[in-house]
């Protein structure tokens, strides 16, 4: 359980400095309204979580998961938790439309 914890602080701290990197370097190429969009699409991809089995709820990254059934050849389980990441960047993406959005 350690081990899992320990991988979920690492993966954590991955995903943030990404997220460094593309405020620092790759978002000051791109056009001021898509930039909060594009940075909470990759969050929501990176930090959705999934559960590893079915027997116990223990989360893992959606993407991971989807990487591995996806590989395993477990097509139904991939679309499922792929659905997972759909969904949440989905709703994400479109708050973070209505935020950034200017009213006239």
């Amino acid at each position: 359980m350690l081990g899992y914890v320990v991988a979920w602080v690492v993966y954590l701290a991955s995903a943030l400095a990404m997220l460094w990197v593309y405020q620092r370097g790759i978002a000051r190429l791109l056009p001021e309204n898509i930039r909060p969009v594009l940075a909470v699409l990759m969050l929501c991809v990176l930090l959705t979580p999934w559960p590893i089995d079915q027997e116990t709820w223990l989360p893992a990254p959606a993407i991971i998961a989807t990487m591995f059934n996806v590989l395993s050849g477990f097509g139904i389980a991939a679309l499922k938790s792929l659905s997972a990441i759909l969904l949440v960047s989905t709703i994400a993406c479109f708050i973070a439309w209505l935020k950034t959005r200017k009213s006239y």
